[in-house]
């Protein structure tokens, strides 16, 4: 089309100056040689239009090869992000009824926990009016025990004072029958011994003495009388000193030192029974308590453990007396009672040393 225009400007050209100009040869000439020129020119441009057309094709062909690439490109982007697109659509479903699930599930959860808690703590009343109960048990055991000796200690204090009354009696007795003997021997009356005749042996010319009983008949016709005196009344013994007291003590412990268990209770007893109140009762009444223990006699020893946990609460003997109790329960046979035990220690005294063995005690007690 530029072609066109272009040949339309030059026809139009060539003829005004053709009309104006005087049509000579040399002008024809000349005319024609700028028309040749004007074609070549022409021929040049259309060229250049057909480079231009060549040019423009091709780059518009690769623009365009560019921009389908592009929109292939995109496409498959577009592609992609609706295939991310619809696989978050899927998870999100996925998730939205996970969540529903867990949420059915966490309810049902929550609604068994609260059944299984109410269950536990339904349970755990159980137990621990099973506990008040056993304690209660456990008390009146060791009420009744402490009953038990103290009956035993009143039948021997009994026994001791009868074998006492039996002993005097017989004292008595013998000095009674002493005294008729002795009556009745000063009351008989002597016999008069006449002696023999001197025998002369005419061969030794010896004079022969007086048998041995006319000597004795001699002896008892010659005794004066005797006055009859009452025996004496036995002596009571003073009561004993303070440190006659405080050695019994001082025993106890020497004797515990040597394992001769028994006896070191005995002495704890001894100095309990003179002086309750000393500064060392205490120490006393433990010590006799794990004298009985080391002695195997758990159930005397859990009594006065007790002894040391009610009458001193606020000592530091309080604690290892409950856990020496509560291991004596466990030496009889009750796991129960040794728990109770070993609780009110963790409870009662939380900052004693005894707290960690006690601790350690219930852990294998539940295995």
């Amino acid at each position: 089309m530029k072609c066109t225009v272009l040949l339309s400007i030059t026809l139009l050209g060539l003829s005004t100056l053709l009309v104006q100009c005087v049509a000579t040869q040399q002008d024809v000439e000349y005319t024609n040689v700028k028309v040749r020129k004007m074609d070549s020119k022409v021929e040049d441009i259309n060229k250049e239009i057909d480079e231009l057309k060549k040019q423009t094709v091709q780059s518009v062909q690769a623009r365009q090869a560019e921009t389908s690439d592009r929109l292939d490109y995109l496409q498959g982007e577009l592609m992609r992000l609706q295939g991310e697109i619809e696989e978050n659509n899927f998870f999100i479903r996925q998730v939205q009824e996970e969540n529903r699930d867990l949420k059915k599930l966490l309810l049902s959860r929550i609604e068994s926990s609260e059944q299984n808690r109410s269950a536990d703590i339904k349970k755990l009343n159980e137990r621990l009016n099973l506990s008040e109960e056993q304690l209660f048990n456990a008390q009146e055991r060791v009420n009744l025990a402490e009953n038990e000796i103290n009956a035993i200690r009143e039948a021997r204090s009994q026994e001791a004072a009868q074998r006492a009354l039996e002993a005097a009696q017989r004292a008595r007795e013998a000095e009674r029958k002493a005294r008729m003997a002795a009556e009745q021997k000063i009351s008989s009356e002597p016999r008069e011994i006449q002696p023999d005749a001197f025998k002369i042996n005419v061969s030794s010319q010896n004079i022969t003495e007086s048998s041995a009983e006319e000597k004795e008949d001699e002896k008892v016709a010659s005794k004066p009388e005797v006055k009859t005196v009452a025996a004496p009344a036995p002596s009571v013994p003073p009561p004993p000193s303070s440190s006659s007291v405080s050695n019994k003590y001082n025993e106890g412990l020497d004797l515990f030192k040597q394992n001769k268990y028994r006896e070191a209770y005995n002495s704890f007893a001894e100095y309990l029974d003179k002086n309750p109140s000393a500064p060392e009762a205490v120490n006393a009444r433990y010590h006799g308590a794990e004298s009985l223990y080391e002695e195997k006699d758990y159930e005397l020893a859990i009594l006065e453990f007790q002894k040391v946990i009610v009458e001193h609460p606020k000592h530091e003997l309080a604690p290892k007396a409950l856990y020496k109790q509560g291991l004596a329960f466990e030496k009889i046979g009750d796991p129960e009672t040794a728990r109770i035990v070993y609780n009110k220690l963790v409870d009662t005294y939380p900052k004693s040393d005894e707290v960690v063995s006690a601790k350690t005690r219930l852990e294998s007690l539940k295995r």
